[in-house]
């Protein structure tokens, strides 16, 4: 559940903190007060879209943070092990958005990204808004819902089926491409040519380094001998570093018996010693090298060759390594194209049937939940006062491979006793739009995880006792899930179990808004506003009193 919400300087917002319960909660107040603005903080945490408009004015960044309490499921272990976070019984959600528009995100304090909590917060919290609802006018979100519903049973078969599918379209890309490549003998010559050069200059990155340094030896042979002689004369003749300390050593060696010298006197001798092998190992190692012509020619021009690969197939030995093997995997593709179209062929069957196979699964679950599904949006209508509609899922098997198998799903509905089958935008009003997208959505939640339900004014367009029946079942889901419903109806905020009121206070020069939740006096006052408007009557005090008891 949303345990807690912080909110500073986002949009109209200068500071809010919100305690949220278990239960059904109500967020009221006027239009423009800023009740949409507290989903979209929400939104924020979700995952949506940031932009530099939500930071208020004069104000450097918004916080927007979100503790959540809820149940580790498989499904919620998974999604964390694959973000790498780890999964606990509370999460914390924070989102900085800078007034230039950039934005950070943190999970559990630990640095994020928008896709983490796109593909997290999925499982700890679902917002349900009247553009959610026109989704229902898209066929293509059909099936989704559909999917939601069998989900338990479908969702493992369905993972299953995009990597498959994902397989079947690579090979079949593939295919494509090689019947539709050149396959000219100019090309195959062409080919041929750049293998060639390429096996002409066959040394890994590490041999191409050890060439370079040596290379670069040779060029700088001559600065280095000056150098190696310039420091033998410092170190050995007469008056060099090392005869002038060995006469050192001599000079305090007889201070060696006396303790208190015994111990730097065997560090200057220990000195000078380390220093002699120092300075033999320097000269050994140049004496080692010497300059050749012919061996520097060598590599100047195997230097060059590999730049000159390098501009024309990868940075790297290694990249031009790969682009070898695909070569050698072209030329025998044109050597042997009929061949390798016929592999290709035969492999993208075997993989069709493997992954149509899948898909028949799918579509026989399906089938058997549209039935159930279908009845269980049948009751939910009857009791939201729509009892003459039907609801009818209607499956049909797709002869193509699709994202989501092989199943074609439309919802279908008739409102009024005797009329037609058809698309649900073609005939429902708003209001019952509003009552059928609840239907599905109170159905579906009842075999989902998730914790946490916004609706965010999803009752629009309704009144009187379809209103009360919309809050029974908001309250209903709420018995087992937290609700929290943004409304503008009286009817629904008087059966909330806390009830949140924001303002809106405006100054000359800006607009500030802010929540606080209502106590059972203060409940009474505003759902008597919302019956009769800015003028409070005692009757409305009156009918909001008979509401709460009701």
């Amino acid at each position: 559940m949303l345990k807690s919400l912080y909110v500073s300087s986002f949009v109209i917002i200068d500071k809010m903190k919100i305690d949220f319960q278990e239960g059904m909660s109500v967020i009221t107040g006027e239009t423009g007060a800023g009740k949409s603005i507290v989903i979209d903080a929400i939104g924020q945490l979700c995952g949506n879209r940031s932009s530099a408009s939500f930071v208020k004015k004069r104000c450097s960044e918004a916080v927007i943070e979100g503790v959540f309490d809820v149940t580790v499921t498989p499904q919620l272990e998974a999604i964390c092990q694959q973000l790498h976070i780890e999964a606990d019984d509370e999460f914390i959600i924070t989102k900085n958005i800078q007034s230039n528009g950039k934005s950070q995100v943190k999970i559990n304090y630990q640095s994020s990204t928008h896709n983490a909590l796109k593909l997290l917060m999925p499982y700890l919290i679902d917002i349900h808004s009247q553009f959610e609802t026109q989704k229902l006018f898209a066929q293509k979100n059909h099936i989704l819902l559909l999917d939601e519903y069998a989900k338990d049973e479908l969702q493992d078969l369905f993972l299953d089926y995009q990597t498959q599918f994902q397989q079947y379209k690579d090979i079949q890309q593939h295919l494509n491409q090689t019947i539709q490549e050149d396959m000219s003998d100019e090309q195959l010559d062409f080919l041929k040519s750049q293998l060639k050069e390429i096996e002409e200059v066959s040394y890994t990155d590490d041999e191409i380094d050890r060439f370079e340094e040596e290379l670069k030896i040779l060029q700088n042979y001559e600065k280095m001998n000056e150098s190696i002689q310039n420091f033998e004369q410092l170190m050995n003749n007469g008056q060099g570093v090392l005869p002038k300390l060995k006469e050192a050593t001599y000079e305090i060696q007889s201070l060696s018996s006396y303790q208190e010298f015994e111990e730097p006197v065997e560090s200057i001798q220990n000195l000078y010693y380390n220093l002699l092998d120092i300075t033999e190992n320097i000269l050994d190692t140049y004496r080692s090298f010497h300059f050749d012509e012919y061996r520097f020619n060598e590599l100047q021009d195997i230097i060059f060759k590999v730049n000159r690969l390098k501009r024309k197939y990868g940075f790297t030995m290694q990249n031009i390594q790969e682009y070898h093997d695909e070569l050698i995997q072209k030329i025998q593709t044109i050597e042997n194209r009929e061949e390798y179209i016929l592999q290709l062929q035969n492999k993208l069957q075997q993989q069709e049937k493997k992954t149509k196979d899948i898909a028949m699964q799918m579509h026989h679950i399906r089938k058997k939940y549209a039935k159930k599904f279908e009845a269980d949006i049948h009751q939910e209508l009857q009791d939201l006062y729509l009892d003459k509609a039907i609801f009818k899922v209607q499956i049909k098997e797709s002869q193509m491979l699709q994202p989501y198998g092989c199943t074609d799903v439309q919802f279908m509905v008739s409102i009024n006793q005797g009329q037609d089958l058809s698309l649900l935008n073609e005939t429902a009003s708003g209001g019952e739009i509003s009552r059928i997208m609840l239907a599905i959505k109170t159905t579906i939640l009842e075999y989902n995880s998730i914790d946490t339900i916004i609706f965010d004014e999803i009752d629009t367009g309704v009144s009187g006792k379809v209103a009360t029946k919309i809050g029974e079942k908001m309250k209903k889901t709420a018995s087992k899930k937290q609700v929290i419903c943004i409304t503008h109806l009286p009817q629904v905020a008087a059966l909330a179990d806390y009830h949140y009121c924001i303002e809106k206070k405006s100054t000359d020069d800006e607009t500030i808004t802010s929540i606080h939740l209502l106590d059972s006096n203060q409940k009474i006052i505003e759902i008597a506003k919302m019956l009769s408007g800015e003028t409070m009557t005692q009757e409305a005090i009156a009918n909001a009193k008979k509401l709460l008891d009701a």
